[in-house]
């Protein structure tokens, strides 16, 4: 396994600003990338913010859940112990529940809190502790009903959740049936090529979901069976034992909603004047908050006349604050907070040195030092994922066999390209040719029919759409036949179509572990937690 680095900004116009010390949002994040005394400030403001009860009841919280999810390991015991400290602090990350861990930056996410945490605690000197937050609380079930992978015949293909929960259900009480469960892995045991590990990886799936009646406590089972040698304790943020323990950070929102409201303007404000488009939507009423009501997440809006009084979207349903006050206190897992307010109840919950997130993540961060303050708490510092490419062994054989580089597949759809490079003249520019000629002969006797009669001038528009659609038939056509012919070329391009630019996105952000762990298993995964975290590097990983 070969692994290498080269510098890459993310795209994101904020992110890399952050990243590169840009002068212009540095008000919006309270410790930046290159302050020399960033982590020293930041352990200062949550050794004085973090109580020693709270912290007790914190690691026995994650101790019953790190049971419950089968980790027993000495890695499990080990970060355990070291949280319990009253010097630690953590490094946290977070993703959805999705199908089967959903894309692969989910386990990256992992990766990069656990290499954190490792560099932070040679450099600190204390104890550094790495946390995956579940957002088990989400309600957009399109994000994480399906996981891709590569067939065995290397097209792209997923398996998908067909059986929806009605209304808002939050991801974390939304059961995978049996039956929707079985036929997936069928799919999968069909469709996936052979590998030394599928039968195992399966064994996981089939454990993981079968065992537990909602896909939050299912992704965390998997992802513990898919990362067993890497050190990072789980958190399901909606469990009862971890709500009671952030009463007081939604108490602070339903005591004064329209001051957090505010602030959130504010910030979306503060990032237009400088030039950027701020990464959130505010509406104008919402929270920050939503209330789960018989099992579906409403938004807890606030009504305009009176402050006092809440509603939640989209139904009938009306509370006054001190009801909703007496609620929190009574069954706090019932609320829920929207995007904005999330890396808040985080602060609330643990003590966080650093928040590891991908570059919309960060971007969203830009928007909420107002809210952060308002909230009487301060901002963590902001590291950027790995941004990681793995290339299999069937890519670089594909790549050999078209004759280009890792940066051509990378960049572009390679089939039609391969297949008319021994064309002279190109298959475009004879097609262009002769669509240029034919709309030019129609419009040199234009004159001649429109004097004949003026109302030739539609039948003369639709021959000249006539031209367009004859010559992209000819193209299909032609294309179609030249596959015939190389289907060896065809079959390498899809390749490099299928892992490199799935759906024409980054292979990271589409794929799932799936294929990648049959064929290669997990213990590379440590290889990346080795790496000296950098957070303007893209990182590739040849096997």
């Amino acid at each position: 396994m070969e692994i290498w680095q080269t510098e890459r900004l993310t795209g994101n116009a904020l992110t890399d600003a952050y990243l590169q010390g840009d002068p212009r949002i540095r008000d919006r994040f309270e410790f930046g990338l290159h302050q020399s005394d960033a982590l020293k400030r930041r352990c200062h403001t949550v050794d004085h913010t973090f109580e020693h009860n709270h912290r007790i009841a914190l690691v026995a919280a994650l101790s019953d859940y790190a049971k419950e999810l089968g980790q027993f390991g000495a890695h499990t015991t080990a970060l355990l112990d070291k949280l319990a400290d009253d010097r630690s602090m953590v490094v946290v990350t977070g993703q959805q529940a999705g199908l089967f861990t959903g894309p692969l930056y989910t386990v990256y996410k992992a990766l990069s809190a656990v290499a954190l945490a490792k560099q932070y605690e040679q450099v600190m000197c204390r104890p550094i502790v790495p946390v995956f937050w579940i957002a088990t609380e989400d309600h957009d079930f399109d994000e994480v009903a399906a996981a891709y992978y590569v067939t065995k015949d290397a097209k792209l293909d997923k398996v998908h959740l067909r059986e929806r929960p009605t209304g808002r259900v939050p991801v974390g009480l939304h059961g995978v049936s049996e039956a929707e469960l079985d036929k997936m892995l069928v799919q999968l045991t069909v469709d996936l090529p052979e590998g030394m590990y599928k039968a195992e990886l399966l064994q996981a799936i089939d454990e993981s979901y079968r065992t537990t009646d909602n896909m939050g406590d299912a992704f965390a089972r998997l992802m513990t069976k898919l990362l067993k040698e890497v050190p990072i304790l789980f958190l399901n943020p909606i469990r009862h034992n971890l709500r009671v323990l952030v009463k007081e950070a939604f108490a602070r929102v339903i005591k004064n909603p329209r001051a957090f409201i505010e602030a959130a303007h504010t910030g979306t404000e503060m990032l237009v004047k400088k030039g950027f488009s701020p990464q959130v939507e505010v509406h104008p009423d919402h929270s920050l908050l939503f209330l789960v009501d018989e099992g579906r997440r409403y938004a807890l809006d606030v009504d305009r006349e009176d402050p006092t009084h809440f509603r939640l979207r989209d139904s009938d349903l009306h509370y006054t604050k001190t009801a909703l006050l007496a609620r929190l206190q009574e069954n706090p897992s019932d609320f829920s907070s929207g995007v904005l307010y999330r890396p808040v109840v985080q602060d609330f919950l643990l003590p966080v040195l650093t928040y590891v997130g991908g570059p919309a993540e960060i971007a969203y961060h830009g928007m909420m030092r107002e809210i952060f303050s308002e909230a009487g708490r301060h901002m963590p510092i902001m590291q950027l994922r790995m941004r990681v490419t793995t290339v299999p062994t069937a890519v670089t054989r594909a790549l050999d066999h078209l004759g280009v580089r890792l940066e051509d597949g990378l960049k572009r759809d390679l089939l039609k390209e391969s297949l008319m490079r021994d064309l002279v003249p190109s298959l475009d520019a004879v097609l262009k040719e002769m669509e240029v000629r034919m709309r030019k002969e129609l419009l040199s006797r234009e004159a001649y029919f429109l004097d004949i009669d003026a109302t030739l001038r539609s039948s003369l528009e639709r021959a000249q759409e006539m031209v367009s659609r004859s010559v992209r038939h000819l193209e299909n056509r032609s294309m179609r036949a030249l596959e015939l012919k190389n289907q060896g070329m065809v079959y390498s391009a899809t390749v490099l179509s299928s892992w490199l630019r799935p759906n024409q996105t980054e292979q990271e952000r589409l794929l799932s572990p799936l294929s990648l762990v049959i064929k290669y298993g997990m213990s590379w995964f440590l290889s990346l937690v080795e790496l000296e975290h950098s957070a303007t590097s893209a990182t590739f990983v040849r096997f």
